[in-house]
């Protein structure tokens, strides 16, 4: 018999030696904001092709011919739609619903997640990081219904890839969103050309100007911080290749590499499942950090951040750590 999916897994001492170094950096994914609300990718490319439907730009008939394709295809169709027609498709509104920033289970999440960190890298396009989701204090009247908590604190949302720097990943409170943000929806990268450029190969240059500052941004990220990945799954493998491989296809041989991680959810009788995909990741240097979904399904990773934002809260860069990342660019 396969052994059993803790509910709660152990954390691995490297990632609690990053968090006590002030190196870990939390990669949150589309799974984390699901739980607070927004839509999954299904979801929300059929919300942007029904609003061309509305806009009677497209139609059910065309939809259903379409229905069956990946929702980055669906999105690159929408777009072009978008544009051949001069539609304004509130992107925005698909993402957030007017209640998102009020779900609690989305608050749970977000605000272990900032307990867990102090600047975080995101492919998601909403703005939960972009606010401090506060403790909430006991009231001192024991009467009381209700708790009161302390004022959010806004991180700096950084979204231009010119600003994909490593002085700024060393900055605490930032959010930097890989993808864009709905506060620029033009910018945000969705169809298959977007993801193309995003990630282009050629990121090296004597030309600043032809630089892929993405690339090199996460060049820098893997090799001088440990990332804890929080919210993929086997829908976000794709994006993932994007993000790993890509950054780390022109690393000098024999260069040290950091040690990262990733929370993923499975069910019991996924086990086989995840023993493939433990060593899939190894590949990618990924340490694979398993919780089983049976009791909770997704619910349970706001289970497993409480404890894991107990267990290792973020702390400020040691000075260290710090030479480390002068040195490194100075190379």
């Amino acid at each position: 018999m396969a052994a059993e999916i803790p509910l709660i897994p152990p954390i691995p001492q490297g990632l609690l030696d990053a968090a006590q170094r002030g190196k870990l950096i939390p990669f949150v994914g589309a799974g984390a904001s699901v739980l607070g609300g927004c839509p999954n990718w299904g979801r929300f490319a059929d919300g942007a092709l029904g609003d061309c439907i509305r806009a009677e730009k497209f139609n059910h008939g065309q939809y259903d011919q379409i229905r069956h394709l990946s929702p980055r295809m669906k999105l690159s169709i929408a777009r072009a739609i978008e544009a051949e027609h001069e539609l304004k498709i509130d992107y925005a509104k698909l993402i957030q619903p007017n209640d998102y920033s009020k779900n609690e289970a989305g608050q749970r999440v977000y605000r272990s997640l900032g307990k867990l960190g102090r600047t975080f890298v995101t492919t998601n396009y909403d703005e939960w990081l972009d606010t401090e989701i506060p403790d909430r204090k006991l009231s001192v009247d024991p009467s009381a219904q209700e708790t009161k908590a302390t004022t959010p604190r806004p991180r700096r949302s950084i979204v231009n890839v010119n600003d994909f720097t490593p002085a700024n990943l060393s900055q605490p409170d930032c959010v930097f969103h890989l993808h864009g943000s709905v506060t620029d929806p033009s910018g945000m990268v969705m169809t298959t050309r977007d993801y193309i450029s995003r990630y282009a190969n050629d990121r090296r240059s004597d030309d600043p100007s032809q630089e892929n500052r993405t690339l090199t941004f996460l060049e820098f990220l893997f090799q001088q911080r440990t990332v804890l990945f929080v919210g993929y799954g086997l829908d976000d493998l794709e994006i993932l290749e994007y993000v790993i491989q890509k950054a780390r296809q022109q690393v000098s041989p024999g260069q040290p590499q950091a040690r990262h991680f990733m929370l993923q959810g499975y069910f019991q009788h996924e086990y086989e499942l995840m023993r493939s995909l433990t060593l899939y990741y190894a590949q990618c240097d990924i340490e694979l950090i398993p919780f089983r979904r049976d009791q909770r399904d997704w619910h349970q990773l706001i289970e497993v951040l409480e404890v894991f934002a107990t267990a290792m809260p973020a702390r400020t860069p040691l000075g260290l750590q710090k030479q480390v990342d002068m040195e490194a660019l100075l190379d």
